[in-house]
């Protein structure tokens, strides 16, 4: 897998390369590129490349109106921009998104529709519905989120009030950075999101299959 710890990391995506600007030195996790957001972005570009992979429900972007939690400096969110997920707004705290903001500046060029940038805390309802105004998300992704203890209920909550009641999906890009953290999301959010299914390791980007990281789509209702 192509990952470094390196201020920049590139991460080709249909047929550009897009590059993200690091700030290891920084007390916000969200400005470091972590390992899941390129798995994730990586597995979306395989499966539109072959129709026979599963999930092309989910990853049917045209009229899919999308949020991304946790943002950070931009991997996830403008590598799926990059493949065609153009209503799209991504979020994080305040103090990351000058990092947001960079990164979409160096790969604005690759991009046909800039996505839209918020501030969003998970536990602030005033965010969450100007959010979900006027109407909530087919689509929310979210990579590398489930890392502190105290968050998971509201990452959880603001999963499920920005996902649309219905219908709304989550793509999850995920790898185990806290075992209390771990056990607590996954004893709740099925209350939320019933149907969870783990994309098998084969169906992963090999080049980009870091063994720690998994995708898991989470559906209110099972598919049709």
């Amino acid at each position: 897998m192509r990952f470094t710890a390196s201020p920049v990391v590139e991460l080709p995506v249909s047929g550009a390369v897009l590059t993200f600007e690091q700030d290891n030195d920084s007390f916000e996790v969200g400005t470091s590129v972590w390992p899941s957001s390129l798995v994730l972005v990586k597995f979306v570009e395989r499966c539109i490349r072959d129709p026979a992979l599963p999930f092309a429900d989910v990853l049917r972007f045209p009229g899919t109106r999308a949020v991304e939690l946790g943002s950070g400096c931009g991997p996830a969110g403008l590598g799926l921009s990059r493949l065609g997920l153009t209503d799209l707004v991504l979020t994080d705290i305040a103090a990351v998104l000058p990092a947001l903001r960079r990164n979409l500046r160096r790969n604005r060029v690759h991009l046909a529709r800039a996505p839209r940038l918020a501030q969003l805390h998970w536990n602030c309802p005033a965010h969450l519905a100007t959010l979900a105004t006027p109407r909530r998300f087919d689509l929310v992704v979210a990579a590398d989120v489930v890392y502190v203890q105290e968050s998971v209920p509201h990452l959880i909550a603001a999963m499920d009030a920005l996902a649309d009641a219905e219908r709304g999906v989550v793509l999850l890009g995920y790898q185990i950075r806290s075992p209390e953290a771990h056990q607590v999301f996954w004893e709740t959010v099925p209350a939320v999101f019933p149907v969870i299914e783990k994309v098998a390791r084969e169906h992963l980007d090999p080049e980009y299959a870091y063994e720690e990281s998994d995708v898991f789509i989470l559906r209110r209702s099972p598919r049709q």
